[in-house]
């Protein structure tokens, strides 16, 4: 069965205000053009997660979107720390958001028990740290410190993270929502499988036949998947492997928009509320840059080593 449907359709029928999401993009393929979409929505109250944010969750926090955030970080990369993210934090701009910082390891296991439907993982990284000592609105359940059954000594148990709806970035997908990535995976595919249900955007929609070539590039079945959305450029200014490289100059034209509360706004309007869809936003972009500059970000075509399932 089908379940394509366009990104307005998508969004407004799984992300609804006050749910809690898990956003793929672990470096790369981050799910750009839904999270415009969810902006355009005005949908907010929202609890989001991913370990390594970076630019789309500041874009999210600074528009007000984001109620709470269960963190390790967020950055700019090369441009710094997350300005809307600081505002909120330190200055209550637009308001200030509930943080749980956990570490890059110990979030994606607590998404991994999710996938496995596990209550708790133990962790050993933050053991020691002084993440311990601040609790915000998990409170006692930031994590446990237990005797291990089988040697009596201390454990830190932290609890399984399941998503109301989780929203991850593609290479390509067919209509039921068989899903396949390469390139970084991060914690795309445990976080996607953790999630109750699933937003599928994806670079292009190919046949069964194509998946079926090369299954072991599938990280989401189709039965975990509720809507596929074909969304070409749909990670920029992030990358895709096989598709077009990382823009460092939007980065950088974010990072300088974001110092301050009007250029934020400024950079949003342009970016995202006068823009209707994607294929709004990249004939905009390549008006704003030139065709050739988006030329430049097309990755060469290249086909990689087969695999052999043969036996």
């Amino acid at each position: 069965m089908s379940k394509v449907m366009t990104m307005s359709d998508a969004v407004s029928k799984f992300v609804k205000n006050g749910a809690f999401l898990y956003m793929g993009g672990y470096v790369c393929r981050p799910p750009f053009a839904a999270i415009h979409e969810i902006i355009r929505q005005g949908i907010g109250d929202l609890t989001v997660t991913r370990s390594n944010a970076a630019d789309d969750f500041d874009m999210l926090i600074g528009v007000g979107a984001v109620k709470r955030f269960i963190s390790t970080f967020l950055s700019l990369g090369v441009y710094g720390l997350g300005r809307c993210y600081r505002r909120s934090i330190e200055k209550g701009i637009p308001h200030k958001i509930e943080v749980e910082e956990y570490t890059n390891l110990s979030l994606p296991m607590m998404l991994q028990a999710g996938a496995m439907g596990m209550p708790f993982v133990p962790v050993r990284d933050m053991v020691g740290s002084d993440l311990l000592n601040v609790r915000s609105f998990m409170g006692e359940n930031k994590y446990k410190m237990i005797e291990s059954p089988f040697d009596g000594t201390p454990t830190l148990l932290v609890p399984a993270l399941n998503p109301d709806v989780a929203i991850i970035h593609v290479q390509q997908a067919d209509e039921e929502g068989n899903a396949q990535i390469w390139g970084i995976g991060g914690d795309c595919q445990i976080g996607a499988n953790a999630a109750k249900k699933v937003i599928v955007t994806c670079e292009r929609i190919v046949s069964r036949e194509v998946i079926g070539k090369d299954p072991s590039r599938t990280i989401l079945p189709a039965f975990k998947v509720s809507a596929v959305v074909e969304a070409p450029f749909g990670a920029h200014p992030g990358y895709t492997p096989g598709f077009y490289d990382v823009d460092f100059s939007i980065g950088y034209l974010y990072q300088q928009a974001s110092n301050t509360v009007e250029g934020f706004e400024a950079f949003v309007k342009e970016w995202v509320y006068d823009l209707p869809d994607r294929t709004a936003y990249t004939q905009h972009y390549i008006e704003r840059f030139g065709y050739k500059t988006f030329e430049t970000l097309q990755a060469d075509f290249d086909y990689g080593f087969p695999v052999s399932y043969a036996y």
